[in-house]
Order: C-alpha cells, then structure tokens, then sequence
C-alpha cells in the first residue's frame, strides 16, 4: 500500500503564512520601543499625598530607556497634569520636552528620547509631582539641547504617535523578505549553498 506524498508547495506556503504571521507580530518591536508611565490617582491631591513619599506619582520613577525609545504618559488621576521637563525650581523648564498644555484624565503625551542622558521633569501644576527618565544610564544635567530630539505635543485624548526611524516600514519590510525566501524555497526546492 502506498501512500500519497505531501507537496512541498502547499507546506511551503503554509510555512510562509506562518511565518509571515510571526514575524508580524514581532516587528513592532524592531521599528520602535514604547514605555507607558501612569500619573498617580490622588497625585494631584495635595503635596502630602502617598505617591510624594514615595516617589511615584509619576510610575515607575525613575524609568530608564534605551535611545530612540518613545515614552507615553497616561493620566490615571480623576484631575489635570502637565508633563514638563526640568525641576520647579528652575529658572527655565519645558526646554526639553513638554506636554503643552495640560493632560486631561485618561489622556496621553508622548515624546521620544533620541539622546542620552538623564531627564528631571515634574507636573507643573502640582509641582510636587517630580521624577526621571533616564535614556541609556548616562547622566547629564543640562537638558536645554532639544536640536536632536524629536516631539509629539499634540495633547488631544487620542492615541498620537511619533514615527521613528523605520516605524511603519519594518513589518512591510520582513514581510517582503519572508514571501521571497519562501517563493525561492518552493521554486528552487530549498536553499542554495553559497
């Protein structure tokens, strides 16, 4: 008794769907890095609330990221928060990013760090609420350079998003690159040797 063989054209593609459905769900991760940091309920109270004792109004605090990663801040208070780089009791703050205005409960502000170094930013109308982002563990203390930062000011509740580099292109990219190996592979019965 003999049984039928398997053609190598539909694994092959089943192979590619497969594949292509992987690496779709991973690309994002190459194309772009997200940390979110929540604002803490009853932060904007008063300056004796539990997160000014903690240091975790702003959650976590400090965070620490790699360069080109985009940090979304999420207003998780029933009140408004601004987002401001710099110390209050700086002469000049928001040089480096700052949310423009304030953040209403349940919405974002997103901006990513393209350099290194250490950012000091607090809430300017609850100027208790302070902490740090801290972009690939260098320190620096003058955060007024903003010529090689890139920034998402746009406060509105919706879910605003700033491209980087190769942001929406990787997926198309890799998925490109998978259909032709897996089109090669099933024309040429597998790889060549090079």
């Amino acid at each position: 008794m003999s049984y039928p063989t398997m053609k190598s054209k539909p694994m092959g593609a089943l192979f590619g769907v497969l594949a292509l459905v992987a690496i779709l769900s991973v690309a994002p991760a190459f194309g772009q890095t997200a940390n979110e940091v929540d604002m803490a309920k009853g932060a904007g109270a008063s300056q004796t609330a539990d997160c000014v004792a903690a240091n975790n109004c702003f959650n976590p605090n400090p965070l620490t990221v790699a360069p080109g990663t985009q940090v979304t801040w999420k207003n998780t208070d029933t009140v408004s928060h601004t987002v401001t780089s710099g110390k209050p009791s700086d002469n000049q703050t928001g040089t480096a990013f700052d949310s423009g205005g304030l953040i209403k409960p349940g919405g974002t502000f997103q901006f990513t760090f393209q350099n290194a170094g250490t950012y000091d930013y607090f809430c300017i109308v609850h100027p208790w609420m302070t902490a740090q982002v801290i972009v690939g563990g260098a320190t620096m203390s003058n955060m007024t350079n903003t010529t090689n930062m890139i920034n998402t000011t746009n406060m509105t509740a919706s879910n605003n998003t700033a491209t980087p580099e190769f942001g929406p292109v990787a997926p198309i990219v890799l998925a490109i690159a998978v259909i032709s190996i897996v089109v090669f592979t099933t024309r040429y019965r597998g790889i060549p040797k090079l």
